[in-house]
């Protein structure tokens, strides 16, 4: 990937990273359960540049509509 696209990309401050799926793993009995969120691998030159410039980032999770109805239905049979 050209460098002035990725230096563009991280002008804008946002990257959307498109649907990803939350994992569970374990770390023993002592540490309990641990989520990851994976990268796609589509974006490896991003992700690759951020690492090596020991980037922090913020990280935000969208909810999207049919996860909201589903909480929705689940609460109101709690009731």
């Amino acid at each position: 990937m050209e460098p002035y696209i990725i230096l563009k990309m991280l002008k804008q401050r946002i990257v959307d990273v498109g649907e990803v799926h939350i994992s569970r793993t374990t770390l023993g009995k002592k540490h309990g359960e641990r989520y990851l969120i994976y990268l796609p691998m589509s974006r490896n030159y991003l992700w690759k540049n951020l690492h090596n410039l020991n980037a922090k980032v913020r990280v935000y999770i969208e909810i999207p509509e049919d996860v909201l109805e589903k909480v929705d239905k689940e609460s109101a049979q709690m009731k």
